[in-house]
């Protein structure tokens, strides 16, 4: 791979150990590691492969809920925190720095974590965040072009300074001051970042989770800030989930800035929605074998195709579909397949296979506008017990998104600049 300026490289780890922080030239690297990792603080060493795999799936359709559209397509509810996400974060804040395992929120744009002196806060196992310790700590006045540019709540506390407030449906809440502060990842110190310094939070929290790093397409996400620095370009190669109790070192890659793809990538418009926080694209349908179904069948014919239909989201496991176009795909598959099917274990997904029992694979090809991307076994069926393997693949009358199981071993581009969305199918263990 080649680089043709400043890269910030990014090690996802899913499900594996890895935790230093590295510099290799151009590059610094962190770990951004599976909330199911032994490294997670939300690690279970009881559960089973199967019950945490269970858990995952389980939360996709806790996700399904959070991407529900209005009438006209243009802006979403959160029906749940975002402590389901997939990806934690270590992050450092401050001047001295402290260090924050956090919630690594595609879905978000705001980053935030509590903050000392906490009037009401949900228990935690770490040290809080103290502004008053921080030589680089900065809150914002709330007549400020940047308090007025939040995607969440905000109002003017009684020093003049921008409050914000995140509500979600399950009664949970979070309020604190917009603030900038520098930030540290790997060994790259980042001035002048925008955050919320949390002073009130009450709800479903868990007392290892620091906050969380939105890394949405929002104007104030960590993905956008920091384009003064790289190219407003970023990319990412997931390694298939392990088929065992046991975790390798094997980590997947996350990459800031510009990225030869080389040959054989094919590419899509990304669609801007307000929000901007969510990385939309237009699905056509999907394709298996010579059988091709598509997206218009299942909405009224004489309606053209809405544009931006999908999100592409790595926080997301299983891949949403419209509940007709799902009845289709799902049927087209057994009739490919044509070996019995039984029950899943977990009694969350439909479609299940005795893995041995299944030599024969159809081509399945997810039809975007202007790109086709071929799905491997491993893209569209996930492994949920030792024996046993279900359609990675979910009904859903919300907007429809392409979550992670079905970007598996392709290296994904997303071109803020151009507003262009990148494909190529890679082995993610040897880039």
């Amino acid at each position: 791979m080649t680089f043709s300026s400043l890269v910030v490289a990014i090690t996802l780890t899913i499900s594996y150990t890895a935790t230093s922080s590295v510099v290799i030239d151009d590059t610094f690297s962190v770990d951004l590691i599976h909330r199911d990792s032994v490294d997670s603080p939300f690690y279970d060493r009881s559960m089973s492969f199967a019950q945490r795999m269970g858990h995952a799936l389980q939360r996709s359709f806790i996700n399904a809920k959070q991407f529900r559209s209005n009438i006209n397509g243009s802006t979403y509810q959160a029906d749940a925190i975002p402590d389901h996400g997939e990806f934690l974060l270590n992050i450092s804040y401050g001047n001295p720095s402290q260090k924050v395992l956090a919630i690594a929120d595609t879905g978000s744009d705001l980053s935030w974590m509590q903050c000392k002196p906490c009037t009401k806060c949900y228990k935690h196992t770490a040290p809080l965040f103290d502004p008053k310790s921080s030589s680089t700590y900065q809150p914002i006045d709330c007549e400020s072009e940047t308090c007025k540019a939040m995607t969440v709540a905000t109002n003017c506390s009684a020093t003049k300074k921008c409050g914000f407030l995140s509500l979600y449906a399950d009664g949970s809440v979070s309020m604190g001051t917009v603030s900038t502060e520098t930030i540290t990842l790997g060994d790259r110190v980042l001035p002048n970042i925008v955050f919320g310094c949390s002073f009130t939070n009450d709800g479903v929290f868990q007392p290892t989770w620091g906050g969380i790093v939105g890394l949405g397409g929002g104007d104030y996400s960590l993905v956008s800030q920091i384009r003064t620095l790289v190219p407003g370009k970023f990319s990412y190669c997931l390694i298939p989930y392990p088929l065992t109790n046991e975790f390798s070192n094997k980590s997947s890659k996350m990459i800031f800035g510009d990225f030869d793809f080389g040959p054989n990538v094919v590419t899509t418009p990304l669609v801007q929605k307000i929000p901007k926080t969510y990385y939309h694209v237009t699905f056509e349908g999907l394709s298996v074998g010579n059988k091709r179904i598509c997206i218009s069948d299942d909405l009224n014919s004489t309606k053209p195709l809405l544009k931006g239909n999908m999100i592409v989201d790595s926080g997301t496991t299983l891949t949403m579909l419209p509940p007709k176009l799902y009845d289709e795909f799902e049927s087209a598959i057994k009739e490919a397949i044509n070996v019995r099917t039984i029950k899943d274990p977990q009694k969350v997904l439909n479609l299940c296979y005795r893995s041995a029992k299944v030599t024969k694979m159809p081509n399945v090809t997810m039809h975007f506008d202007g790109a086709d991307v071929e799905l491997s076994r491993d893209n569209v069926f996930v492994t949920v017990s030792k024996h046993i393997m279900c359609f990675g693949f979910l009904s859903s009358s919300g907007l429809a998104v392409m979550g992670n199981i079905a970007q598996l071993n392709h290296l994904i581009g997303f071109d803020l600049e151009n507003n262009v969305l990148s494909f190529k199918s890679t082995d993610c263990e040897r880039l």
